[in-house]
């Protein structure tokens, strides 16, 4: 993982979980496998997960940290 990232889990409502990063400007990676893309990338985690419509897979998702 890059110098100073954040590493995290986006934990879905059906349960699946992606993996992905913080850098330390703020923006995130999140790598979601099985899917038709391989990772979404963002500004910041509350813009990742801010006004995701109802049928969006990430609606509801949260965001949980490893104990480090």
């Amino acid at each position: 993982m890059a110098d100073g990232a954040k590493p995290f889990r986006l934990r879905l409502t059906d349960g699946r979980v992606w993996q992905g990063a913080e850098f330390p400007d703020g923006f995130v990676c999140v790598h979601h496998p099985g899917e038709p893309t391989i990772c979404t990338i963002a500004v910041s985690l509350d813009d990742l997960l801010a006004d995701l419509p109802p049928m969006h897979q990430a609606h509801g998702a949260v965001v949980e940290r490893p104990n480090t």
